[in-house]
């Protein structure tokens, strides 16, 4: 405390304390009320005896600093710090913004495990908070349900924050001869060669209930002055001070992500004070809180030199706690580091939650670094993507259509104008051929021409259509605010033309020829290479190198890959088999062949009662383009396969100019989705790989600059605060 019952009194005659929060490793947290604004706010002070620890002094400062550094919805904003004279002393004080809601830690406490719908909201925004500190060079290193807080967003949801940079690490230029000497410190110090005393309590370092392991702080640190403690061992706690000396809780007292962990303090002294060895730029390496150990990663626990992938493991953890109901490892606190370091992590046994997401997660338990997420935003998107199937991919595809429908279809319709121009050229050949103007042989002839050019122009607009969509779906997916527009997309088009028509070509080419010799062949290359036409826009790749690029992506996600290719090859086929027999039954009509059928019918009877047909169970004739079966008194009528006659070939005209005419609209609308499809397939796949977006996002910075005047603004201002650069 502060000193005495310091609520109700004025803090630096500017915050007036109402009521205590709770405690803190350092001191005590308030609820307190900014005097000029009346605004509530979340005040944390260091305890006064602390301030005569530089260590503990420069600690603050450093929280201060790296939550200052820090603007991100998803980060607890800091507004204020300073040094203030109390009635118990000096004390520093830090002022955040006043939270409503709870920690995710309260939560767990109740519901133990969440449905992964919620899991993966949460953790979206946990990495998008830790994945900026990161950029800044912060490394949170004590990363876990308690500092992730649930502030309810007021629509119905919650808007993560991550809280206590207290023990960050701020990445600035340090002496490595520190690094030299690193110590083990799931391995219990040898008091023995350094003894420590214990102030408070007769001298005596405390276990409760009877444990008969105890460590402490300096005790620790007193082994070496230079030694590495990056990954320290000491938890919070709400009801003791806990930067000196420790005790070790028993389990029936502690959360459930603290259980066998939890350790307290009394404040002790050692004969190589702290103050005497370390620089303020090395705390993280020999401060008192450095980590919890259920959320620790392996070279935490060694106490090696940290890096952003340190708190992707406890991403990973807490992952698999949200899932699971518990952490990985539990028991004592030297058992759980040395299982940190050595054991592999349970099986995550979860009902509805698929394999592929056990596998992400697991790999951010890798007790390899390498094997880890490259990057806390990567390890965020892999999850998303693998938990999203088919079913998923095509229902994200029919929102985005709908709500952006003229948009999809103007531009189908646009980059189909060509096979459009020689399907109408194609029917007025066939209405040429009809009326006897040209001959069968040049109908023929002008047909052939026009099929090989429409099977080039098909593919070719194919290809366009699907590689121009993935920039529309990229920019709607990444930058959702800002407006839809077609043309930075068809500029983008514009100049890969040349680079999708060889692409395009060389793929058709390979894949026409699997068909023809042994169709498995060319089932195969239509599924490895369904992402070329995003792989040339949006990586401006060409040739082999894009089909080597499709098939790397393919591979990530092979089953969803098969399966909306076999989707969007059945659902056209079937379409096409609709058309083809509605508009064989409308050419049907423009014959009258009603008339016919009562004519022959007449015939027949007549040949029957002369006695011509002693045995009529099966006659079959011929007659103007109808074919008969009579069998006894039945008399089947039906077209002849190849009408003679002029109202055979107006039939055939007819037929064909329906089908032409009806399959062009719907190749356009199943097109167009379908390019929605393979967009979000693509961009699926990527975060597979824990690929960056950053790439594509850039594209859009140099193709969409701001034109009106609120948007120079606005770009103006992120400029000022150094949120972009002047190049973006």
């Amino acid at each position: 405390m502060i000193g005495g019952n310091v609520v109700g009194q004025t803090l630096d005659d500017k915050y007036r304390i109402e009521r205590e929060l709770g405690k803190g490793g350092m001191g005590t947290v308030y609820l307190a009320t900014h005097v000029g604004t009346e605004r509530p706010v979340a005040l944390k002070v260091i305890a006064p005896q602390f301030m005569q620890q530089l260590e503990f002094v420069e600690r603050f400062k450093r929280e201060a600093r790296a939550a200052g550094r820090l603007r991100h919805p998803n980060v607890v904003n800091v507004t204020d710090f300073g040094f203030t004279d109390t009635t118990g002393g000096n004390v520093a004080y830090l002022v955040m913004e006043y939270l409503d809601g709870c920690t995710l830690g309260e939560v767990l406490e109740e519901e133990g495990k969440l449905p992964l719908s919620w899991t993966l909201d949460i953790l979206e925004q946990v990495c998008s908070a830790v994945q900026e500190a990161h950029e800044q060079g912060i490394i949170h290193r004590d990363l876990k349900p308690d500092n992730i807080w649930l502030e309810p967003n007021q629509r119905g949801g919650y808007t993560v924050k991550v809280l206590d940079f207290g023990i960050a690490k701020l990445e600035e230029q340090i002496q490595d001869a520190a690094a030299e000497h690193l110590l083990d410190i799931s391995i219990a110090p040898n008091f023995q060669t350094r003894p420590t005393v214990a102030d408070g309590l007769n001298g005596e370092t405390i276990a409760e209930n009877q444990n008969s392991t105890a460590i402490s702080e300096a005790a620790t640190i007193a082994q070496s002055p230079r030694t590495n403690l990056e990954a320290g061992t000491l938890i919070q706690s709400n009801e003791i001070d806990l930067e000196s000396g420790t005790a070790i809780f028993p389990a029936n007292q502690t959360r459930a992500e603290n259980d066998g962990t939890r350790l307290g303090s009394k404040q002790i002294a050692t004969d190589n004070p702290l103050l005497k060895t370390a620089s303020t730029k090395e705390l993280t390496r020999v401060g008192a809180v450095l980590g919890t150990p259920l959320y620790m990663s392996p070279e935490q626990c060694r106490g090696e030199k940290l890096t952003a992938q340190s708190d992707i493991y406890s991403l990973g953890v807490i992952a698999y706690q949200m899932l699971s109901g518990k952490t990985p490892f539990g028991g004592d606190y030297l058992d759980v580091m040395q299982a940190h370091k050595e054991t592999a992590p349970p099986p995550l046994e979860v009902k509805k939650v698929r394999k592929k997401v056990k596998r992400v997660i697991n790999s951010a338990l890798a007790k390899s670094v390498e094997d880890r997420p490259p990057t806390a935003q990567a390890y965020a998107a892999e999850l998303r993507a693998e938990s999203e199937g088919i079913a998923t991919l095509f229902r994200r595809a029919l929102v985005i259509y709908s709500e952006h429908l003229p948009k999809f279809l103007g531009l189908a319709i646009l980059l189909y104008s060509p096979v459009a121009i020689l399907t109408i050229l194609q029917l007025v050949i066939g209405t040429l051929a009809l009326s006897d103007a040209i001959s069968d042989l040049t109908k023929n002839v002008l047909n052939g021409c026009i099929t090989l050019f429409s099977t080039f122009f098909g593919i070719f607009c194919g290809y366009l259509v699907f590689g121009t969509t993935t920039w529309l779906v990229t920019q709607i997916l990444a930058v959702p605010l800002r407006p839809v527009s077609l043309r930075p997309a068809l500029e983008a088009t514009r100049k890969r033309w040349k680079t999708f028509a060889g692409t395009g070509m060389l793929s058709a080419i390979f894949t026409v020829l699997g068909y023809v010799l042994c169709f498995f062949p060319g089932l195969i290359f239509s599924v490895i290479w369904a992402l070329v036409a995003p792989v040339v826009m949006m990586e401006n790749l060409r040739g082999f190198a894009a089909l080597k690029r499709s098939k790397q992506l393919v591979t990530r996600s092979l089953r969803t890959t098969m399966a909306a290719v076999f989707i969007m090859f059945f659902v056209p086929l079937l379409a096409s088999g609709v058309i083809a027999f509605f508009a064989n039954a409308a050419a049907k009509s423009f014959a009258s062949d009603a008339d016919k059928v009562a004519a022959i019918r007449q015939e027949v009877a007549e040949n029957m009662k002369n006695g011509e047909d002693g045995n009529p169970e099966l006659r079959v004739t011929k007659d103007k383009g109808l074919k008969i079966n009579i069998d006894g008194k039945q008399v089947k009528v039906s077209d002849a396969e190849e009408p003679q006659d002029m109202g055979g070939r107006i039939r055939a005209t007819v037929r064909e100019a329906l089908t032409q005419i009806l399959l062009f609209p719907m190749s356009v609308l199943i097109g167009s989705f379908s390019s929605i499809v393979v967009a979000l397939l693509y961009m699926k796949t990527r975060q597979v790989g824990g690929e960056s977006m950053q790439d594509l996002l850039a594209q859009f910075e140099e193709a969409d600059q701001p034109r009106t005047n609120w948007q120079r603004r606005v770009h103006k201002r992120l400029e000022q605060s150094g949120r972009i650069t002047s190049k973006s």
